[in-house]
């Protein structure tokens, strides 16, 4: 299945679950795209005590 996931918020918990939804379906053989729109481009930037470091979820895509 194809699946593309738009992003527009650098807010921690949506862009981590958005990341990690993301990746779960890619590991279970789908075809996945992350489009980042807006405040989202940043979230190479993000980190968190309580969520994990998202650059290690974009390195993925």
């Amino acid at each position: 299945m194809k699946i593309g996931i738009i992003l527009d918020t650098k807010e921690f918990e949506k862009a981590w679950n958005a990341f990690r939804f993301a990746l779960t379906a890619k590991k279970q053989g789908h075809e996945v795209k992350v489009f980042l729109m807006g405040e989202a481009v940043e979230c190479e930037g993000l980190s968190h005590e309580k969520y994990n470091n998202v650059l290690c979820l974009l390195w993925h895509f």
